[in-house]
């Protein structure tokens, strides 16, 4: 997961705080400093989407998966789960832990769309970690540095590669896939 550092002396922030809830992030600055369009242009740069104002947040949607193609969320407030029991049997699985405020967790959900759509051999677990304190959170903590997360079984069930960050040629390359 990225990191955008806005509290620095020059950037005149004395304080940001996010709103998990209402996606939203509240920054207090020194107006002789900065302006509110100039650190909405800073977060833009960074390729984030800014509207200046209260009530405007929201989270990006994700990338819709192909009718019929083999996907279950299998924790979806970051409640504990074993991955053993989700492994589809005969394909790749793929367990992708995600939050719904993660940005790049969203490109995983679009690649994996497009992998979905034209193969049968992939199975998705989607495992939505909520925040970092959240029982799933502690329970995979050795692997969960970052977000995107994404563990690769192969047909056998046998974990074949961990990608923590987002890496979406790793991510190919464990379902044995040429970059498009």
């Amino acid at each position: 997961m990225g990191r955008l550092e806005l509290h620095h002396p020059r950037a005149g922030v004395e304080e940001a705080e996010f709103d998990r809830n209402a996606a939203e992030v509240t920054v207090e600055y020194d107006p002789k400093t900065t302006s509110p369009e100039q650190l909405a242009s800073v977060v833009r740069s960074a390729g984030y989407d800014v509207k200046i104002g209260k009530g405007f947040g929201s989270y990006a949607g994700s990338s819709p998966f192909p009718k019929g193609a083999d996907v279950k969320t299998i924790s979806k407030k970051g409640e504990a789960v074993e991955l053993e029991p989700h492994l589809a049997p005969g394909k790749y699985t793929v367990f992708d832990f995600y939050a719904p405020w993660c940005g790049p967790c969203k490109k995983v959900d679009t690649e994996m769309a497009r992998i979905l759509g034209h193969r049968q051999d992939v199975a998705l677990r989607k495992i939505n970690i909520d925040d970092w304190t959240t029982p799933v959170a502690k329970q995979y903590s050795k692997h969960l540095k970052e977000l995107p997360l994404v563990m690769v079984h192969d047909q056998n069930g046998k974990r074949v590669k961990v990608i923590s960050g987002l890496d979406l040629p790793a991510l190919r390359a464990a379902l044995a896939e040429k970059d498009p």
